[in-house]
Protein backbone atom coordinates (compact mmCIF):
# COMPACT_ATOMS: atom_id res chain seq x y z
CA UNK A 1 0.00 0.00 0.00
CA UNK A 2 1.16 4.02 -0.73
CA UNK A 3 1.74 5.36 2.44
CA UNK A 4 2.91 9.21 2.42
CA UNK A 5 4.60 10.62 5.39
CA UNK A 6 5.92 14.44 5.88
CA UNK A 7 7.18 16.08 8.65
CA UNK A 8 9.06 19.67 9.30
CA UNK A 9 10.88 20.62 12.31
CA UNK A 10 12.77 23.68 12.53
CA UNK A 11 14.53 25.88 15.62
CA UNK A 12 16.76 29.29 15.03
CA UNK A 13 19.50 27.47 13.88
CA UNK A 14 17.89 24.23 12.31
CA UNK A 15 15.51 23.40 9.59
CA UNK A 16 14.93 19.79 8.89
CA UNK A 17 12.15 17.99 6.35
CA UNK A 18 11.93 14.44 6.13
CA UNK A 19 9.44 13.06 3.65
CA UNK A 20 8.54 9.04 2.73
CA UNK A 21 6.23 8.51 -0.09
CA UNK A 22 5.20 5.35 -2.54
CA UNK A 23 9.06 4.29 -2.25
CA UNK A 24 10.53 7.34 -2.18
CA UNK A 25 12.44 8.56 1.11
CA UNK A 26 13.88 12.11 1.33
CA UNK A 27 15.50 14.16 4.18
CA UNK A 28 17.07 17.95 3.97
CA UNK A 29 18.45 19.58 6.67
CA UNK A 30 19.71 23.31 6.83
CA UNK A 31 21.92 24.19 9.52
CA UNK A 32 22.90 28.27 10.43
CA UNK A 33 21.44 30.95 8.41
CA UNK A 34 20.97 30.35 4.42
CA UNK A 35 20.42 32.87 1.92
CA UNK A 36 19.09 31.75 -1.26
CA UNK A 37 18.88 32.64 -4.86
CA UNK A 38 16.05 34.65 -6.24
CA UNK A 39 14.38 31.66 -7.78
CA UNK A 40 14.99 29.12 -4.52
CA UNK A 41 16.68 26.76 -6.39
CA UNK A 42 20.43 26.87 -4.54
CA UNK A 43 22.10 28.97 -1.98
CA UNK A 44 24.14 32.04 -2.36
CA UNK A 45 25.55 32.15 1.26
CA UNK A 46 25.58 29.76 4.59
CA UNK A 47 26.51 31.39 8.26
CA UNK A 48 29.49 30.21 9.17
CA UNK A 49 29.62 27.00 10.45
CA UNK A 50 26.32 26.29 8.71
CA UNK A 51 25.06 23.66 6.13
CA UNK A 52 22.84 21.95 3.58
CA UNK A 53 22.56 18.49 3.25
CA UNK A 54 20.22 16.79 0.70
CA UNK A 55 19.60 12.36 0.89
CA UNK A 56 17.19 10.81 -1.41
CA UNK A 57 16.21 7.36 -1.38
CA UNK A 58 14.44 5.74 -4.19
CA UNK A 59 14.16 2.57 -6.11
CA UNK A 60 16.18 3.64 -8.55
CA UNK A 61 19.34 4.17 -6.30
CA UNK A 62 20.51 6.87 -4.08
CA UNK A 63 21.88 10.20 -3.67
CA UNK A 64 23.32 12.62 -1.54
CA UNK A 65 24.73 16.85 -1.34
CA UNK A 66 26.78 18.32 1.09
CA UNK A 67 26.98 21.96 1.10
CA UNK A 68 29.31 23.49 3.34
CA UNK A 69 30.64 27.37 3.34
CA UNK A 70 34.70 27.22 3.16
CA UNK A 71 37.06 29.46 5.01
CA UNK A 72 36.83 31.82 2.67
CA UNK A 73 33.00 31.92 2.56
CA UNK A 74 32.68 30.85 -0.79
CA UNK A 75 30.26 27.78 -0.86
CA UNK A 76 31.73 24.07 -1.47
CA UNK A 77 29.97 20.76 -2.56
CA UNK A 78 29.84 17.67 -2.33
CA UNK A 79 28.16 15.17 -4.27
CA UNK A 80 26.99 11.41 -3.93
CA UNK A 81 25.26 9.03 -6.01
CA UNK A 82 24.82 5.37 -4.77
CA UNK A 83 27.73 6.05 -2.60
CA UNK A 84 30.40 7.31 -4.57
CA UNK A 85 31.79 10.32 -4.80
CA UNK A 86 30.76 12.41 -7.80
CA UNK A 87 30.78 15.50 -9.73
CA UNK A 88 27.85 17.65 -9.22
CA UNK A 89 27.22 17.59 -13.38
CA UNK A 90 24.08 19.44 -14.96
CA UNK A 91 21.71 17.03 -14.04
CA UNK A 92 22.72 17.07 -9.97
CA UNK A 93 22.58 20.30 -10.00
CA UNK A 94 19.00 20.80 -11.57
CA UNK A 95 18.35 17.52 -9.02
CA UNK A 96 18.83 19.90 -6.58
CA UNK A 97 17.28 22.97 -7.67
CA UNK A 98 14.10 20.99 -7.50
CA UNK A 99 14.26 19.71 -4.40
CA UNK A 100 15.15 22.83 -2.33
CA UNK A 101 12.70 24.48 -4.38
CA UNK A 102 9.85 22.07 -3.89
CA UNK A 103 11.20 22.16 0.16
CA UNK A 104 10.93 25.63 0.44
CA UNK A 105 7.59 25.98 -1.20
CA UNK A 106 5.71 23.27 0.58
CA UNK A 107 7.25 24.47 4.14
CA UNK A 108 6.92 27.86 3.70
CA UNK A 109 10.05 28.57 4.61
CA UNK A 110 11.19 32.05 4.53
CA UNK A 111 7.42 32.93 2.97
CA UNK A 112 7.51 36.31 4.09
CA UNK A 113 10.86 36.96 1.83
CA UNK A 114 9.43 34.62 -1.19
CA UNK A 115 6.03 36.31 -0.77
CA UNK A 116 7.31 39.68 -1.56
CA UNK A 117 9.28 38.60 -4.32
CA UNK A 118 6.75 36.55 -6.20
CA UNK A 119 4.32 39.62 -5.54
CA UNK A 120 7.20 41.98 -6.98
CA UNK A 121 7.65 39.59 -10.21
CA UNK A 122 4.40 38.84 -10.67
CA UNK A 123 1.52 40.49 -8.15
CA UNK A 124 -0.93 39.12 -6.63
CA UNK A 125 -1.58 36.57 -9.37
CA UNK A 126 1.85 35.26 -9.07
CA UNK A 127 1.67 34.16 -5.20
CA UNK A 128 -1.50 32.60 -5.74
CA UNK A 129 -0.60 30.55 -8.60
CA UNK A 130 2.24 29.72 -6.38
CA UNK A 131 0.00 28.55 -3.28
CA UNK A 132 -1.65 26.39 -5.93
CA UNK A 133 1.68 24.16 -6.38
CA UNK A 134 1.33 23.99 -2.17
CA UNK A 135 0.24 20.32 -1.05
CA UNK A 136 -0.19 20.80 2.79
CA UNK A 137 -2.56 23.43 4.55
CA UNK A 138 -0.26 25.17 6.89
CA UNK A 139 1.77 26.26 3.86
CA UNK A 140 -1.12 27.16 2.11
CA UNK A 141 -2.56 29.08 5.01
CA UNK A 142 0.95 30.81 5.46
CA UNK A 143 1.58 32.05 1.67
CA UNK A 144 -2.21 33.27 1.53
CA UNK A 145 -1.83 35.26 4.74
CA UNK A 146 1.75 37.04 3.41
CA UNK A 147 -0.09 38.22 0.59
CA UNK A 148 -2.55 39.94 2.58
CA UNK A 149 -0.78 40.54 5.72
CA UNK A 150 1.37 43.89 4.72
CA UNK A 151 -0.12 45.21 1.40
CA UNK A 152 -3.99 46.35 0.18
CA UNK A 153 -4.79 44.07 -2.59
CA UNK A 154 -7.85 44.43 -4.66
CA UNK A 155 -11.46 43.32 -3.37
CA UNK A 156 -11.58 40.18 -6.29
CA UNK A 157 -7.60 39.26 -4.73
CA UNK A 158 -9.17 38.89 -1.73
CA UNK A 159 -12.49 37.11 -2.62
CA UNK A 160 -9.60 34.31 -4.42
CA UNK A 161 -7.95 33.86 -1.49
CA UNK A 162 -11.45 32.97 0.63
CA UNK A 163 -12.35 30.82 -2.21
CA UNK A 164 -8.65 28.76 -1.84
CA UNK A 165 -9.27 29.30 1.72
CA UNK A 166 -13.08 27.40 1.44
CA UNK A 167 -12.33 25.10 -1.22
CA UNK A 168 -8.38 23.71 -0.78
CA UNK A 169 -7.55 24.09 2.59
CA UNK A 170 -9.29 21.28 5.41
CA UNK A 171 -7.36 22.52 8.49
CA UNK A 172 -10.55 24.02 10.67
CA UNK A 173 -7.14 25.92 12.45
CA UNK A 174 -5.96 27.44 9.05
CA UNK A 175 -8.34 27.91 7.70
CA UNK A 176 -9.98 30.35 10.35
CA UNK A 177 -6.03 32.27 10.13
CA UNK A 178 -6.46 33.50 6.61
CA UNK A 179 -10.06 34.16 7.04
CA UNK A 180 -9.32 36.60 10.19
CA UNK A 181 -6.51 38.45 7.89
CA UNK A 182 -9.60 38.80 4.98
CA UNK A 183 -12.07 39.99 7.83
CA UNK A 184 -9.45 42.92 9.36
CA UNK A 185 -9.27 45.13 5.72
CA UNK A 186 -11.68 43.49 3.12
CA UNK A 187 -15.37 42.84 4.27
CA UNK A 188 -16.54 46.12 3.31
CA UNK A 189 -16.88 44.55 0.33
CA UNK A 190 -20.39 43.22 -0.39
CA UNK A 191 -19.37 40.52 -2.56
CA UNK A 192 -15.95 39.39 -0.63
CA UNK A 193 -18.83 39.46 2.69
CA UNK A 194 -20.78 37.12 0.81
CA UNK A 195 -17.92 34.79 0.13
CA UNK A 196 -16.60 34.97 3.50
CA UNK A 197 -20.49 33.82 4.65
CA UNK A 198 -19.98 30.66 2.67
CA UNK A 199 -16.46 29.90 3.54
CA UNK A 200 -17.68 29.73 7.06
CA UNK A 201 -19.39 26.97 7.02
CA UNK A 202 -16.63 24.71 5.18
CA UNK A 203 -15.34 25.22 8.70
CA UNK A 204 -14.88 21.35 10.64
CA UNK A 205 -14.43 22.78 14.18
CA UNK A 206 -17.21 24.62 16.31
CA UNK A 207 -14.70 26.72 18.03
CA UNK A 208 -13.16 28.11 14.71
CA UNK A 209 -16.36 28.51 12.84
CA UNK A 210 -17.08 30.48 15.87
CA UNK A 211 -14.28 32.90 15.63
CA UNK A 212 -14.62 33.24 11.93
CA UNK A 213 -18.68 34.12 12.73
CA UNK A 214 -17.10 36.54 15.39
CA UNK A 215 -15.18 38.08 12.55
CA UNK A 216 -17.63 38.69 10.43
CA UNK A 217 -20.63 40.31 12.80
CA UNK A 218 -18.03 42.33 14.16
CA UNK A 219 -19.88 46.09 14.11
CA UNK A 220 -21.68 45.03 10.97
CA UNK A 221 -24.88 44.41 10.34
CA UNK A 222 -25.59 41.70 8.04
CA UNK A 223 -28.23 41.28 5.24
CA UNK A 224 -31.48 38.75 5.07
CA UNK A 225 -29.42 36.81 2.10
CA UNK A 226 -26.11 36.75 4.23
CA UNK A 227 -28.27 35.24 7.41
CA UNK A 228 -29.42 32.61 5.33
CA UNK A 229 -26.30 31.02 4.16
CA UNK A 230 -24.64 31.76 8.23
CA UNK A 231 -27.53 30.83 10.11
CA UNK A 232 -27.50 27.33 9.29
CA UNK A 233 -23.96 26.73 9.52
CA UNK A 234 -24.55 27.59 13.47
CA UNK A 235 -27.20 24.72 13.66
CA UNK A 236 -24.82 22.53 12.39
CA UNK A 237 -22.35 23.41 15.62
CA UNK A 238 -22.10 20.73 18.01
CA UNK A 239 -21.22 22.46 21.04
CA UNK A 240 -23.78 24.02 22.94
CA UNK A 241 -21.18 26.79 24.21
CA UNK A 242 -20.06 27.99 20.94
CA UNK A 243 -23.45 27.79 19.14
CA UNK A 244 -24.66 29.96 21.86
CA UNK A 245 -22.23 32.40 21.64
CA UNK A 246 -22.61 32.08 17.87
CA UNK A 247 -26.49 32.55 18.34
CA UNK A 248 -26.23 35.64 20.43
CA UNK A 249 -23.61 37.12 17.90
CA UNK A 250 -26.29 36.92 15.11
CA UNK A 251 -28.63 38.25 17.53
CA UNK A 252 -26.43 41.42 17.70
CA UNK A 253 -25.53 41.51 14.26
CA UNK A 254 -28.91 40.70 12.24
CA UNK A 255 -31.56 41.16 15.10
CA UNK A 256 -34.66 39.45 14.66
CA UNK A 257 -34.15 39.22 10.72
CA UNK A 258 -31.74 36.44 12.44
CA UNK A 259 -34.39 34.97 14.46
CA UNK A 260 -36.74 34.62 11.38
CA UNK A 261 -34.28 32.49 9.43
CA UNK A 262 -35.46 28.86 9.85
CA UNK A 263 -32.32 27.51 11.00
CA UNK A 264 -32.22 29.65 14.28
CA UNK A 265 -34.52 28.47 16.20
CA UNK A 266 -33.53 24.70 14.91
CA UNK A 267 -30.10 25.83 16.17
CA UNK A 268 -31.47 26.90 19.43
CA UNK A 269 -33.49 23.97 20.51
CA UNK A 270 -30.47 21.45 19.43
CA UNK A 271 -28.74 23.14 22.24
CA UNK A 272 -28.93 20.54 25.68
CA UNK A 273 -27.29 22.60 28.18
CA UNK A 274 -30.07 23.96 29.89
CA UNK A 275 -28.41 27.04 30.68
CA UNK A 276 -27.23 27.70 26.88
CA UNK A 277 -30.47 27.78 25.85
CA UNK A 278 -32.10 29.75 28.20
CA UNK A 279 -29.12 32.86 27.80
CA UNK A 280 -29.97 32.42 23.92
CA UNK A 281 -34.21 32.41 24.52
CA UNK A 282 -33.52 35.58 26.95
CA UNK A 283 -31.62 37.76 24.54
CA UNK A 284 -33.96 36.94 21.70
CA UNK A 285 -37.04 37.81 24.36
CA UNK A 286 -35.07 41.35 24.40
CA UNK A 287 -34.90 41.92 21.10
CA UNK A 288 -38.65 42.89 21.68
CA UNK A 289 -40.39 39.85 19.17
CA UNK A 290 -43.23 39.31 17.94
CA UNK A 291 -46.19 36.92 18.39
CA UNK A 292 -44.91 33.79 16.04
CA UNK A 293 -41.49 34.69 17.47
CA UNK A 294 -42.83 34.54 21.21
CA UNK A 295 -44.36 31.33 20.54
CA UNK A 296 -41.32 29.50 19.56
CA UNK A 297 -39.37 31.05 22.31
CA UNK A 298 -42.09 29.19 24.60
CA UNK A 299 -42.52 25.93 22.67
CA UNK A 300 -38.32 25.95 22.72
CA UNK A 301 -38.24 26.77 26.83
CA UNK A 302 -40.48 23.72 27.19
CA UNK A 303 -37.80 21.73 25.82
CA UNK A 304 -35.23 23.05 28.61
CA UNK A 305 -34.17 20.28 31.71
CA UNK A 306 -33.40 22.62 34.20
CA UNK A 307 -37.01 23.73 36.66
CA UNK A 308 -35.07 26.87 37.22
CA UNK A 309 -33.68 28.15 33.65
CA UNK A 310 -36.95 26.93 32.16
CA UNK A 311 -38.80 29.22 35.16
CA UNK A 312 -36.73 32.15 34.23
CA UNK A 313 -37.56 32.26 30.49
CA UNK A 314 -41.15 31.58 30.69
CA UNK A 315 -41.46 34.21 33.13
CA UNK A 316 -40.12 36.32 31.63
CA UNK A 317 -42.07 35.69 28.24
CA UNK A 318 -45.12 35.62 30.54
CA UNK A 319 -44.69 39.32 31.34
CA UNK A 320 -44.34 39.92 27.69
CA UNK A 321 -47.00 38.06 26.46
CA UNK A 322 -49.97 39.88 24.40
CA UNK A 323 -51.55 37.03 22.68
CA UNK A 324 -54.13 34.56 24.07
CA UNK A 325 -52.54 31.69 21.95
CA UNK A 326 -49.34 32.29 23.56
CA UNK A 327 -50.28 32.59 27.24
CA UNK A 328 -52.52 29.17 26.55
CA UNK A 329 -49.20 27.96 25.69
CA UNK A 330 -47.31 29.47 28.38
CA UNK A 331 -49.89 27.78 30.76
CA UNK A 332 -49.25 24.64 29.19
CA UNK A 333 -45.31 24.98 29.06
CA UNK A 334 -45.26 25.50 32.92
CA UNK A 335 -46.96 22.43 33.66
CA UNK A 336 -43.84 20.66 32.87
CA UNK A 337 -42.11 22.66 35.58
CA UNK A 338 -41.53 19.71 38.80
CA UNK A 339 -40.50 22.62 41.43
CA UNK A 340 -44.23 23.91 42.70
CA UNK A 341 -42.53 26.92 43.48
CA UNK A 342 -40.92 27.96 40.01
CA UNK A 343 -44.37 27.06 38.25
CA UNK A 344 -46.32 28.88 40.56
CA UNK A 345 -43.54 32.03 39.53
CA UNK A 346 -44.43 31.56 36.14
CA UNK A 347 -48.43 30.55 35.86
CA UNK A 348 -48.50 34.01 38.32
CA UNK A 349 -46.81 35.54 35.65
CA UNK A 350 -48.93 34.82 32.79
CA UNK A 351 -52.14 35.38 34.69
CA UNK A 352 -51.65 39.03 34.95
Amino acid sequence: AETSRHTVDSNDNEWTINHSDNGREFKLRIKGKPEFTDDYTDLKSLSPGGSLTIEEKTPAGARKLEIKPGADGKLQRSYWVNGASRELDAEGTQWVGAIILDAVRQSAYDAERRVARLFERGGAAAVLEEVALIKGDYGKSVYLRQLLKDRQVEAAVARRVVQMAARDISSAYEKQQVLAVVAGKYLDDKDTLAEFAGAIATINSDHDRGQALAALVKDRKLTSEQLKIVVPAVAKMSSDHDKANALLALLTSGGMEAVAQPAFFEAVNGIQSAYDRARVLSAVLAAKPNNEAMKLIVTSAAGISSDYEKAQVLSAAAKMAENDDTRKMLVEAARGIRSDYERDKVLAAAAK
